[in-house]
């Protein structure tokens, strides 16, 4: 049965995803968020480190109606990665002089990834009025261009709420906001955000001034509920209420019916995000000063982790995240990634196949040997010959297809698939969800199911193309292909 989740035609979404960040170098990476409607909305800001998406940053941001927030990610000369918005939308937590700093339990790693955009709810309407008149909804709104007061909105994200008397989250649906003005104290009950959410990025190069960009994948009908969870504590502490959620597999574990979960199988459904090749052009031809890389990254692989103990695998070289070695066999590792690609080159003059001896290869080759790619990453980069815009590859192609440049068909096979591991994602045993207490001991001791899905493995990207004239570098430019799909 195809999934109730499509890909936006129209570029509006629940869910955005934004294929690629990076800040690597002179690179910094800009996000543009629109909220189309004319209600709030709390959205989820979320960045995801490339080698095993874990959650490097994450946020929140409440929008009030038609609002646009806009920001970018950089590094600074010390490599500290910090997202800086010179906007007045109410974040939470609060940022100090536009600014969030990426904390430094995930940023190893995290200098490129991809980035979520959830929505997770949208205050109530007012059931005599039907207008938008909820106390978040009035502490959000801006006056003069300013929000009438972030501190009353960021008091609906604390844990442990109590409708009627105690600042915070009181349900998935249900917050409680307090503030120094008694007519902005309140309850509020959210219902699902809508495909309301348009999701644009950049990527530029300072140096070169090269930059390109393009719309985010937006899905639409990600959510049909409001997934409201509190921005003060996550799985790590033992609270399967907190900013961990939503995520890819769905909303918070703790809503019971309305959790949702299971939501990355859907988008792993042919009509959906699972696809069995990219197709693109490729470049590798210098002589006019023209390079080209291929991002290509497969979402929500940590979904399919057993993540307690693949984070206490990361902090105890004794503990162990193993794969299953026998045939459809569960473990604490079932992610798709590494995946192996086959790639099918074609010359651009004839649009035929070209000759196996011209195949494309990893290089470097022995003459005439075929290999096939290895991914290793959530979030990849493939460059050509050696020839880089992004200034990074985690695996380089060459090629003699009689010219420089063509396009090619791109396919992978899961890890499971080779290694005889069973394909499943990992989902949390709410029975170990505290509600005080919130400690280390705690997170370490909830557990994780994992069950076996089905669909093929999700992947998006572009190819990034720039070109440098050099007798005029002021005229040299970049662009983003978005790759097409099979």
């Amino acid at each position: 049965m195809a999934s109730a989740q499509t890909v936006a035609n129209n570029a509006l979404g629940d869910l955005a995803l934004v294929p690629y960040y990076t800040v690597n170098g002179d690179w910094l990476t800009g996000i543009h968020i629109v909220n189309t409607s004319p209600r709030t909305q709390v959205v989820k800001f979320r960045f995801r480190r490339a080698t095993d998406s874990l959650d490097a940053l994450d946020f929140n941001i409440v929008m009030s109606p038609y609002d646009v927030y806009a920001g970018y990610l950089s590094d600074d000369e010390n490599g500290v990665i910090s997202w800086q918005a010179d906007d007045t939308t109410c974040t939470v937590p609060a940022a100090t002089g536009g600014k969030l700093t990426m904390p430094s339990i995930y940023a190893e790693g995290a200098d490129s990834g991809y980035v979520e955009i959830i929505g997770m709810g949208s205050p109530t309407l007012d059931t005599v009025t039907s207008a938008d008149n909820s106390v978040l909804s009035q502490a959000a709104k801006h006056v003069s261009g300013t929000p009438t007061d972030c501190a009353a909105v960021r008091s609906n994200f604390f844990a442990d709420g109590a409708a009627g008397s105690t600042r915070g989250v009181v349900s998935n649906a249900a917050t409680y906001q307090d503030s120094a003005d008694d007519d902005l104290d309140g309850d509020v009950t959210y219902e699902s955000t809508g495909d309301v959410l348009k999701v644009s990025y950049f990527i530029r190069d300072n140096a070169s001034g090269v930059e390109f960009g393009d719309n985010a994948v937006h899905i639409q009908g990600f959510l049909a509920n409001a997934q409201i969870s509190n921005q003060q504590y996550g799985w790590l502490s033992g609270d399967l209420d907190g900013f961990d959620f939503p995520d890819l597999d769905g909303g918070v574990p703790t809503a019971g019916p309305a959790a949702e979960r299971g939501r990355f199988e859907d988008l792993r459904d042919g009509t959906v995000l699972g696809v069995s090749s990219l197709i693109n052009e490729w470049t590798a031809n210098s002589a006019n000063g023209a390079a080209l890389d291929w991002v290509v990254t497969m979402p929500g692989q940590y979904t399919m982790l057993d993540l307690p103990q693949y984070v206490a695998s990361l902090d105890d070289e004794d503990e162990d995240c193993l794969r299953g070695t026998a045939d459809g066999e569960i473990a604490c590792d079932n992610r798709d990634i590494p995946v192996e690609a086959s790639i099918v080159p074609f010359n651009r003059e004839e649009a035929t196949l070209t000759d196996p001896e011209g195949d494309l290869v990893v290089s470097p080759a022995p003459p005439g040997e075929v290999a096939r790619l290895t991914l290793p990453k959530e979030t990849n980069v493939i460059s050509f010959g050696g020839n880089s815009v992004l200034g990074v590859s985690d695996v380089d192609v060459s090629a003699d297809l009689g010219q420089p440049y063509g396009w090619l068909a791109l396919a992978v096979d899961s890890a499971q698939s080779y290694l005889n591991g069973a394909t499943a994602v990992c989902d949390w045993d709410t029975a170990g969800d505290v509600d005080s207490g919130y400690s280390a001991a705690a997170g370490a001791a909830l557990d994780m199911t994992c069950s076996s899905v089905s669909g093929s493995v999700p992947m998006i990207g572009f190819a990034a193309w720039a070109r440098q004239v050099a007798a005029n570098p002021d005229a040299s430019y970049g662009r983003i292909v978005g790759h097409s799909f099979n």
